[in-house]
């Protein structure tokens, strides 16, 4: 007997939620894991990234050095999960949702094991590498929710899969900050055999295997239809894909996450300099947005859906966060301005997430969604790629003003495009 939809959504949102959390985990201990590298010596891999760093920098601060090489690390994450994210989704369309999934979550194990045992640089780096090239699987999860949902609920189930990420966003910093407490690994670190935080390293291993059993016990392996051959990449046939919304569509995500996860990116050291926050309150701080963002798109998307098209979730969403970004351009340095502006911002993508990639689903074609939803993901990547070093650039060289008004533009580009786009083809 097979397992119902409602069963397998839910073991789909379990996965997201596990994979994010364990990806998530780094993001606290960043800082202080940049530091222990920078003390082991000599390092040319290392030596090599904080000079680009430094050079970036324009020689500037220390700590803005420091979160620029994050920046680029970051950067290099996301742009793996660019080039990946359709190749996955391909792949997935021809041997199964199953199968790919399984050898990506198996494969960020792998990744997360390099890193308890990076005490050299290159090891780390290789473990971001092998990490950031599995994350590309978000596009097959997608793919998979995709195919238990009719087109009128397509959204809620995007949204419900969008509420695993965002929690799994908001859990995994709280418990890396939790785990890097832990010290019985200490010992191993002190002898110099694993990297420093060993613990959360080992937190993230076991999230990972606890996905990979998810995956095997839980997901039903259906046998894919047969394709057409196709080009491993779209974006070597871009001119060649079937549905021109699907390209536009595609276009404006990268947009809207180039502007949002830039401000994101910027928003800490603002909250950091202007606000004189610690890190365990702009910890909750990420866990209010966290929140509202989880009770959106697993509550509001849910009724909104099948009553309202895509486009119209999408385009309340993108109204929202040009209001929230303008309130933090005008009022976000006090505390109402803030958290008002955090509110409509969070509320907004929550909205804007699950709507395109609903509207981007319904663009594919029959036994292609896995290299539609692939495409779709991937333009957020390249966005996400390109936006902490563009960010952090204007935000440490021209103040955070310049940084939030380019985003406060960009969204307004955004959702001046998302106007004119098209409906579903038919």
């Amino acid at each position: 007997m097979s397992p119902s939809p409602k069963r397998i959504k839910f073991i789909l949102f379990l996965i997201v939620f596990t994979d994010m959390m364990g990806f998530s985990l780094l993001f606290p201990l960043f800082p202080k894991t940049l530091e222990f590298f920078l003390s082991k010596g000599d390092d040319v891999l290392f030596r090599m990234f904080y000079s680009a760093a430094n050079y970036l920098s324009f020689g500037g601060d220390t700590k803005y050095t420091f979160v620029l090489f994050g920046g680029i690390l970051g950067s290099i994450y996301s742009f793996l999960q660019f080039i990946a994210a359709p190749i996955w989704g391909r792949f997935s369309d021809h041997s199964g949702r199953r199968a790919i999934l399984l050898f990506t979550t198996f494969g960020n194990t792998i990744g997360y094991l390099l890193w308890l045992f990076s005490s050299q640089f290159w090891m780390f780096v290789l473990s971001r590498v092998i990490t950031g090239m599995m994350g590309g699987n978000l596009s097959v999860a997608s793919a998979a929710m995709a195919d238990q949902t009719d087109e009128k609920s397509r959204a809620a189930g995007m949204g419900f899969l969008g509420a695993g990420i965002g929690l799994g966003f908001v859990m995994g910093p709280l418990l890396g900050g939790i785990s890097s407490q832990w010290t019985f690994l200490d010992s191993f670190y002190k002898d110099g055999s694993v990297v420093v935080f060993p613990a959360s390293a080992l937190f993230a291993i076991l999230v990972s295997v606890l996905t990979v059993i998810l995956v095997f016990v839980f997901l039903p392996h259906n046998k894919p239809e047969v394709v057409p051959e196709k080009e491993i990449h779209p974006f070597l046939s871009l001119k060649k894909i079937e549905s021109r919304n699907l390209v536009r569509i595609s276009l404006l995500n990268l947009l809207f996450v180039l502007s949002f996860s830039g401000f994101e990116f910027v928003v800490n050291f603002f909250l950091s300099d202007h606000f004189q926050f610690s890190p365990k309150e702009i910890g909750f701080t990420f866990l209010y947005i966290g929140i509202i963002i989880i009770l959106v798109q697993g509550g509001v998307v849910r009724r909104l859906s099948g009553k309202i098209s895509e486009k119209r979730i999408s385009l309340y969403g993108a109204i929202l966060v040009v209001v929230g970004m303008g309130l933090l351009v005008s009022f976000g340095t006090s505390y109402l301005g803030l958290f008002t502006s955090l509110f409509f911002l969070a509320f907004g993508s929550a909205l804007v997430n699950p709507g395109l990639s609903s509207f981007a689903s319904l663009e594919s074609g029959k036994g292609d969604l896995g290299r539609s939803l692939g495409l779709f993901r991937s333009f957020g990547s390249l966005g996400r790629a390109v936006s902490p070093v563009v960010f952090s650039l204007l935000y440490f060289q021209k103040g955070p003003s310049l940084a939030f008004f380019v985003s406060f533009v960009l969204l307004i580009g955004f959702g001046f495009l998302l106007v004119t786009q098209k409906e579903k083809t038919t």
